[in-house]
């Protein structure tokens, strides 16, 4: 595994899309549109992926860093293997992961393809303008990688644009 940095400055956000989400209150699943003006950390993961479960811890301290300046992650689960295509699987995995942002289920790839991404795990930050400005594949200490750091350095900048 690999950890790789794209930095992105024009790319419009894909909305998301389906239905399935786990971990939204009120039914109220979070939107790209809706979220303008305001810092969404979005990772695509997998909860049998280790490389993905080595990412968890960060986007936990990323949250909890940055929530009071209404920064949200949003996890979309696309499947690797059958076992994590069951929707009560991936909620168990969440409740035993202690997964609290929400999540939605991908298992048709459709956000997997509408944000052109091409391994698990994969990190993007959307700024105030519903543009990505940064994006991380692979595991976020790899080998010594700074990606957290990376990642908290795109929300800080983008929290600082008007």
């Amino acid at each position: 595994m690999v950890a790789l940095t794209l930095l992105l400055a024009t790319a419009k956000a894909p909305e998301f899309v389906g239905a399935d989400w786990l971990n939204v209150a009120d039914g109220k699943a979070p939107s790209i549109r809706a979220r303008e003006g305001k810092v969404t950390i979005v990772h695509f993961w997998t909860f049998a992926c280790i490389n993905c479960r080595n990412n968890l811890d960060a986007y936990a301290r990323l949250q909890s860093r940055f929530e009071k300046d209404g920064v949200l992650v949003v996890g979309i689960h696309t499947p690797e293997i059958e076992r994590e295509r069951s929707a009560t699987n991936v909620a168990d995995a969440l409740k035993q992961l202690k997964i609290t942002w929400p999540t939605l289920l991908d298992p048709e790839y459709k956000n997997w393809d509408r944000w052109k991404v091409d391994m698990w795990p994969t990190v993007f930050v959307v700024d105030k303008r519903g543009q990505v400005r940064f994006s991380w594949r692979g595991e976020l200490a790899w080998r010594g990688a700074d990606g957290e750091a990376q990642v908290a350095r795109a929300v800080e900048k983008s929290l600082a644009e008007r």
